[in-house]
């Protein structure tokens, strides 16, 4: 499976500190493989939509047969937020 990172996610994580970077990709590393449970939630009112935590910062994706879209990564104060403006 394929996972592709928009530019406004790759733009957030450059953002987040260098320690919880290296955790978020290896958290992304995880979500090609769909034999281990992350404990990925969909969001509610979106189709195909997903978070998974990783500390306090959020990834939110969208899942297909093919590949696995990264539409945002950011803090969990505000990610919600951007979810919010960026899709509906």
């Amino acid at each position: 499976m394929k996972v592709i990172l928009s530019p406004r996610a790759e733009k957030e994580l450059k953002k987040i500190t260098k320690i919880d970077q290296i955790v978020i990709a290896r958290k992304i590393r995880l979500i090609k493989d769909e034999s281990i449970n992350l404990q990925e939630e969909k969001l509610s009112g979106f189709k195909n939509i997903f978070r998974v935590r990783v500390g306090n910062y959020r990834i939110v994706y969208r899942k297909s047969s093919q590949e696995i879209y990264i539409i945002l990564i950011g803090h969990r104060k505000n990610i919600y937020d951007l979810v919010n403006k960026l899709l509906r």
